[in-house]
């Protein structure tokens, strides 16, 4: 390496080469707190961002380093320092160190040995998988993802590895061992539980975790079976803080299943009540109140029977603890995140989402600034490795306190009635009327919404629309669309730079979050000015997302992914032109039918759009179907689907192919009569005068006379002389004039 290149790929390096680790912890907290204050500025951020991951470097945390500059990048796409360190982390080039400092780059074998397992199982072969699992190699990969000494490659692919096992697809799923898959799991758990060993012990749960985490149905069937939760909880204070919290870490896992859900009420409400109560250990405290929290949250909204008698009521009222407690002490703990370990965060986040179902915490946490700062700052700093499950409690904070309450239609008002009344009699009560929160109507909503927003959610969104998550990225669609739902919001959501995170999520096709991130465009699409809001690009981007809102089976996305094209339609030709030729014309003749008025105005509007388009003209201008559809329209009640029927026509009717054929529509020329009366609305007066005159201009006399014996001169004649708009009033002279030229007199 020469001089030169030695002393530039020096300046690439981080430039805390030469500081301690205390040195460097003390730098990320003055990154994190620049964070904070610059969330909005994504060129700072990115910056900041570059800076962090140089510092993690140098700590050998390069997990968090790539995150850092893959986020950076994704903050600032212009940022070339961040492209730059983003090569060196990812080819790990150390060559400006000695070479005895520098790391060695050794293949882990376990993960080596690992990673053929995987390709074994993925292979879906029933005869290769009911094999694995018979073997030592199997217990292998159990002990893995419960030992932390595991590496992070070895320990993702066993996760793997777990996670294909348990969740096989439909094809193979009748003869799947799933059975013997659940015995040979459980007997590993009981073997290392019966050793006595607390490293065994530690081993257990953290395996069962691991089991949770990668399928909820066979860990459940492990904990729910007879006398596991009992024995657990009868020995729990006689065991080592470390394995107390690995249990109360299967405890919370487990609450969200209600097989186990039911067990760890009946056994363990006393012992969690007093640890989240008088716990000394902080993280065993935390997990502690975040497992209650859970398990009242199902008992509330999921209508849970488990609690016959009451006794997580009765443990957490002998401490004096109350759900306002547990939420209190969540909120405390993600305010204070600076100072909060990872694992207490996490629960803490984790509580809340569950708390946030009900209304009353949905209203504080809405109006605490710091509290929603907070979160955000946390997605933030933590959008790298293995943080989905932090992230993913964000979102779901975001998402429940900006949830609007469903419409129902009368169907649906009925069906649940029903449910209630069947809910009521099985528990041998009357049906009460449900009494209605104000904290749940809409305009409570929007100001939560509004809270949300001007505290930066949109950003802690960003993070979650960018990871690899599929549930992730569904969170941050459905909240992403709760935001844009007030009107209110939507400009400071652009400047915000929402489209960033939502146009991915829009485009990823066949998606469950693709319908909401296009509906939430939609709502911006509608009310802003597209190039403002969207530019050239991304508005020829939109035309698919728009186009399958309009396909989808609800009408409230139909008719907003209408809307939102008739405003793209509207900015240029090339636009038209695309929707034209993604078959945009056959979806908005078929909603032209729909049962709904506001559904079918709004396509005829789009078609009215879109006959500025040539092949569209052409394709109308020849079709006497097509043309006496929008004959019927122009007839309709609704005067803004008048108004949108009357101008295609008027359009249209520059073409004499297409004159010839509006003539010889049934009453075509009383339909068009009825356009110029006394009593329309002007812009349909006007559209009416502009199809007179190009029939009167293409057919000549039969045009006119046809029209004169609908008495249409004579309504001209009125619009001319009472007439309140000098445009209108102009256009019905000149047609006036015409039918002179034809041979009509004039009264």
């Amino acid at each position: 390496m020469s001089q030169d290149d030695s002393q530039k790929h020096r300046h690439n390096e981080p430039e805390c080469s030469s500081d301690g680790p205390q040195e460097l912890e003390k730098q990320l907290d003055a990154l994190k707190s620049e964070l904070e204050q610059n969330q909005n500025d994504d060129k700072r951020v990115s910056s900041i961002l570059v800076k962090r991951a140089g510092v993690y470097e140098k700590l050998n945390k390069l997990d968090l380093a790539r995150a850092d500059v893959e986020l950076a990048i994704q903050r600032d796409p212009t940022n070339e320092s961040a492209k730059d360190q983003a090569k060196r982390i990812y080819t790990q080039s150390q060559s400006s160190k000695p070479t005895s400092e520098r790391p060695k780059r050794e293949i882990d074998p376990l993960a080596a040995r690992f990673q053929g397992y995987l390709e074994h199982v993925s292979s879906n072969d029933l005869k290769d998988i009911k094999s694995f699992i018979q073997t030592k190699d199997f217990v292998d990969v159990l002990t893995a993802c419960g030992t932390p000494d595991t590496s992070t490659q070895a320990k993702a692919t066993a996760y793997m590895i777990l996670t294909k096992l348990f969740n096989p697809p439909p094809e193979i799923q009748k003869d799947y061992p799933i059975q013997r898959i659940i015995e040979m799991c459980a007997s590993y758990f009981s073997r290392s539980i019966d050793s006595g060993k607390n490293s065994e012990k530690l081993l257990a749960y953290r395996t069962l975790l691991a089991v949770f985490e990668t399928g909820m149905t066979v860990g459940a069937a492990i904990l729910s079976q007879e006398g596991i939760v009992e024995e657990m909880m009868d020995v729990v204070d006689f065991e080592i803080v470390q394995v107390q919290q690995a249990m109360a870490d299967v405890l919370a896992i487990a609450s969200s299943d209600k097989s186990c859900r039911k067990a760890i009420v009946k056994y363990g409400s006393e012992w969690l009540a007093n640890t989240a109560s008088r716990g000394k250990d902080e993280q065993l405290k935390a997990t502690a109140r975040t497992t209650l929290t859970k398990l009242k949250a199902q008992q509330q909204y999921q209508q849970d029977d488990g609690d016959k008698t009451g006794s997580l009521e009765q443990a957490m009222s002998k401490v004096n603890l109350d759900s306002d407690d547990l939420t209190d002490t969540l909120m405390v703990a993600i305010k204070s995140y600076k100072t909060q370990s990872e694992s207490v965060i996490l629960n803490a986040v984790e509580g809340l989402a569950y708390s946030t179902l009900q209304t009353d915490v949905k209203e504080a946490v809405a109006n605490d600034p710091v509290l929603l700062k907070g979160l955000v700052a946390i997605s933030i700093n933590t959008a790298g490795a293995n943080s989905n499950p932090l992230l993913f409690g964000i979102g779901t904070i975001f998402k429940n306190i900006t949830t609007y309450k469903p419409v129902l239609d009368e169907q649906q008002k009925q069906m649940k009635r029903l449910r209630d009344m069947a809910n009521a009699k099985s528990k041998g009560k009357a049906v009460e009327p449900e009494k209605e929160n104000p904290l749940d109507e809409d305009a409570a909503v929007d100001e939560r919404v509004r809270t949300a927003v001007d505290n930066g959610a949109a950003l802690a969104l960003l993070v979650l629309s960018k990871n690899t998550s599929e549930n992730l990225k569904a969170v941050a669609a459905q909240t992403y669309l709760n935001l844009v739902t007030p009107q209110a919001t939507r400009g400071k959501l652009l400047q915000q730079g929402i489209v960033k995170g939502l146009l991915p999520l829009a485009l990823q096709k066949n998606t469950e979050y693709q319908l909401a991130s296009a509906q939430a465009l939609a709502k911006l699409a509608i009310t802003s000015d597209p190039r403002l809001a969207f530019g050239a690009q991304t508005s020829h981007e939109l035309v698919t997302p728009f186009l399958a809102l309009c396909k989808d089976s609800t009408q409230l996305r139909q008719f907003e992914g209408l809307m939102a094209l008739t405003n793209l339609a509207s900015v240029e030709e090339q636009i038209r032109h695309r929707i034209y030729m993604d078959g945009g014309m056959t979806v908005f003749e078929n909603l032209q039918l729909s049962n709904n008025d506001m559904v079918q105005r709004a396509a005829t509007e789009m078609i009215c759009n879109m006959t500025f388009c040539d092949p569209v003209f052409e394709m109308y201008s020849t079709s006497p179907n097509r043309l006496r559809l929008l004959m019927i329209l122009s007839d309709h009640e609704d005067p803004a689907t008048r108004r949108a029927a009357s101008g295609a026509l008027a359009i249209l009717a520059n073409s004499k192919e297409a004159c010839d054929r509006i003539i010889k529509v049934d009453k075509a020329y009383d339909r068009i009569t009825r356009l110029l009366s006394s009593d329309e609305e002007v812009d349909i007066q006007h559209r009416g005068i502009e199809l007179v005159r190009c029939l009167i201009g293409n057919i000549g006399k039969e045009a006119a006379e046809g029209l004169a014996n609908e008495k249409a001169h004579a309504k001209l004649a009125e619009i001319a002389m009472k007439g309140q708009v000098n445009v209108v009033q102009a256009a019905a002279i000149e047609v006036l004039k015409m039918f002179v030229e034809n041979g009509i007199q004039l009264k």
